[in-house]
């Protein structure tokens, strides 16, 4: 079989010191997958279906001390092998993106950890609106991550130089990509960020062209795409 080299997903030195702390006989891996209380695991053996052990779930005070995908946790094996893996313990994150959960209140959920990168993506026709896009920038800033901003569709835009300016004035110093629907303009620019050991998400309303963006960078269909949404998600 051949193993999984971790480095190649964003395993750096401060994970590794920081499992070495715990000096237990677990195992490093990186949650691919949350479904309510079960997850997905990346470790150096492929993906793996794992489960938080009952004192992980005993001694969480707060949901953000549970793990979210993204998290580097340690695990008692690397394949699937006795039955589920079990979660022992979440390492630090370098950086959380939060929502706000359903309901009322002031509540928030940690959606994913250790992104490095966060793609803002925004169409240059119905759905450009520069309040939503200082909403967008809020989060990547909260969450300690790089903000990048994608416009998309500029095919169907006549004023990508007024929408540039406009961009500019609430985004300083915020690196922007172009691209369009019908050609390969931007996608370089996109893959510049996409580097070994980086991690990378996309955020944006629902038909602005993140399926397409994920699709055409990783070379295949693996996302279905829809129109363009009225509301914010």
């Amino acid at each position: 079989m051949n193993k999984i080299n971790l480095e190649e997903i964003g395993l750096s030195e401060s994970y590794i010191r920081e499992a070495i702390k715990y000096n237990e006989n677990l195992h490093l891996a990186r949650v691919s997958v949350q479904h309510k209380d079960l997850y997905k695991v990346i470790t150096e053996c492929g993906e793996i279906q794992a489960e938080i052990s009952g004192k992980l779930h005993y001694t969480a005070t707060f949901d953000q001390d549970f793990p979210v995908v993204g998290d580097w946790v340690l695990v008692d094996r690397v394949d699937q092998r006795g039955g589920n893996a079990i979660i022992h313990h979440v390492l630090p994150r370098k950086s959380c993106f939060e929502r706000k959960a359903a309901g009322t209140g002031n509540k928030v959920q940690k959606v994913a950890a250790n992104i490095d990168t966060l793609f803002i993506c925004m169409s240059l026709n119905n759905d450009f609106n520069l309040r939503r896009m200082e909403r967008y920038l809020s989060i990547a800033w909260d969450s300690m991550s790089t903000p990048v901003i994608v416009l998309t569709k500029s095919d169907l835009c006549d004023d990508i130089q007024e929408k540039l300016r406009e961009i500019e004035s609430v985004a300083i110093g915020v690196d922007v990509v172009v691209t369009s629907g019908f050609s390969d303009e931007g996608y370089t620019g996109i893959l510049n960020y996409l580097k070994k050991g980086k991690t990378i998400a996309f955020i944006g309303s629902s038909g602005v062209g993140k399926s397409t963006l994920i699709n055409q960078l990783i070379g295949e269909q693996v996302l279905t795409t829809n129109g363009l949404r009225n509301d914010d998600k």
